[in-house]
């Protein structure tokens, strides 16, 4: 809707900043959407370390898009702002990723460089990583009588890091937060909830075994207030009150709309990834201008479409009847209980199907059933697309694509008209991909639809 007060350019450009950094990840939300138990348990775990000098060490666990990340930025922000000060910090924060830092010699050069350690490394680290660990804490004292500051390690993707061989890494933190012999915090963060598992006895044997949990949103209209949190502005932005409330106005509009409440819902029903949803919505965000300064809802609608097509149905779109037979066919065998089939099993399917309405007449006018080749040809093109996949067991080895549609698996003497196969397709998949083809008989569409 057009502005009923007039808009400046700077203003539009404030809140369109202001607003893409709050939906990209790049600056706080104003309110953290029931987080309140798992803030509290990482503040004062960190806070202990800086306050008390005390070592501890913990995990947080959570889905992606949870709010792990925000939870420790959070926390970080509300210790700056207690303790440290321009010129004289009272701890350090060091900030590790388990996707950048691969090995233990990447993780200890970032260690250096994040606590401002200019000193020439190489001859430290021919040695133990646990005497170059401890070589890099002493020298950020002034003198030796000084006691090391503290120390805050954030581990983001803690189950990558613990992959490392020998966890050298993970065992000197845990080991010096454990021995309180130096104050520092030790943060993993990950979703993996079995990551216990990954981690070798000895490193089991310094580590707290403090698990703090976090939980997606509980109830839609949480995950409807983090988008509202992300798209409101106010005056703090850079922007006068009347624009900010009609700005507001027409972001309440747009979570409103069909379109994007719909697209809300299904984020929420299938997995509740707040980031997907906040990314989605930039959309909108992006098309600001003098001419147009609120959000619009067409934008958001046609990526709210897109997001919500399926990639699988999107490259089935144009395959020919007869390869949409044989996916209905094994559709029909998963539903009498087969969690495994070949292309004989499938053929069959198809074919008793066919025999009994093959003289029937559709808009397409009568169907035919294919011959074995054919059909063969039509099953091998549903590999490539990856919409067939290796049947594979639990400790057994599986053929690869390039093994099903070779004429026999490397070691293997089976014909690959035999070989275990699965279809990567839900039934609801099966059934919205018939409906989508007006060029099929009628009889097909009900079969896919039983």
């Amino acid at each position: 809707m057009p502005a009923r007060h007039k808009v400046s350019q700077s203003e539009v450009q404030s809140a369109k900043q202001a607003v893409l950094k709050r939906l990209y990840g790049r600056a706080a939300l104003p309110e953290l959407v029931s987080l309140d138990d798992p803030l509290s348990a990482v503040y004062a775990l960190l806070n202990q370390t800086v306050s008390s000098n005390e070592g501890n060490s913990a995990l947080v666990l959570g889905p992606r898009g949870s709010g792990k990340s925000a939870i420790i930025d959070r926390c970080l922000d509300r210790l700056q702002a207690e303790h440290n000060t321009a010129s004289s910090p009272k701890y350090h924060t060091v900030r590790l990723n388990g996707f950048v830092h691969t090995n233990d010699r990447l993780a200890l050069r970032d260690i250096a460089r994040q606590l401002l350690i200019t000193q020439d490394l190489e001859h430290v680290l021919v040695g133990s990583f646990a005497d170059a660990f401890t070589y890099i804490l002493n020298l950020l004292r002034s003198d030796e009588k000084e006691v090391v500051p503290p120390v805050l390690f954030i581990l983001d993707e803690f189950d990558l890091l613990a992959q490392h061989p020998k966890q050298s890494l993970l065992y000197t933190l845990f080991d010096i937060a454990q021995s309180q012999q130096t104050p520092i915090a030790v943060i993993g963060l990950t979703a993996r909830i079995d990551v216990m598992d990954l981690l070798e006895k000895r490193v089991k044997s310094r580590f707290s075994h403090r698990q703090i949990y976090v939980r997606s949103v509980q109830t839609l209209d949480q995950f409807k207030c983090i988008a509202q949190l992300a798209l409101h502005i106010s005056t703090d932005d850079g922007v006068s009150a009347n624009y900010a409330d009609e700005f507001n106005q027409q972001v309440d509009e747009l979570l409103a709309s069909d379109a994007v409440a719909g697209y809300m819902e299904y984020l929420f029903d299938f997995g509740k990834d707040t980031r997907q949803l906040l990314q989605t919505l930039a959309s909108s965000v992006l098309q600001l201008s003098v001419d147009l300064p609120h959000p619009q809802q067409s934008p958001t609608a046609a990526c709210v479409e897109r997001e919500m097509q399926s990639a699988k149905l999107q490259v089935l779109a144009n395959v020919s009847v007869l390869e949409l037979c044989l996916i209905i066919a094994m559709k029909s065998l998963v539903q009498v209980g087969s969690t495994k089939y070949n292309f004989e099993m499938v053929y069959d399917e198809y074919k008793t199907f066919m025999s009994r309405h093959m003289m029937a007449v559709a808009a397409g006018g009568a169907m035919k059933i294919y011959k074995k080749p054919v059909a063969l040809k039509a099953f091998e093109t549903l590999i490539e697309l990856e919409i067939v996949r290796p049947f594979t067991t639990e400790g057994g080895a599986a053929f690869g694509r390039n093994d099903l549609l070779a004429g026999t698996a490397a070691g293997n003497r089976v014909p690959k008209e035999y070989r275990m196969v699965q279809l990567m397709l839900e039934p609801g998949q099966v059934m919205e991909l018939a409906a989508d083809r007006p060029d099929i008989p009628a009889v097909i569409r009900r079969w896919a639809q039983q």
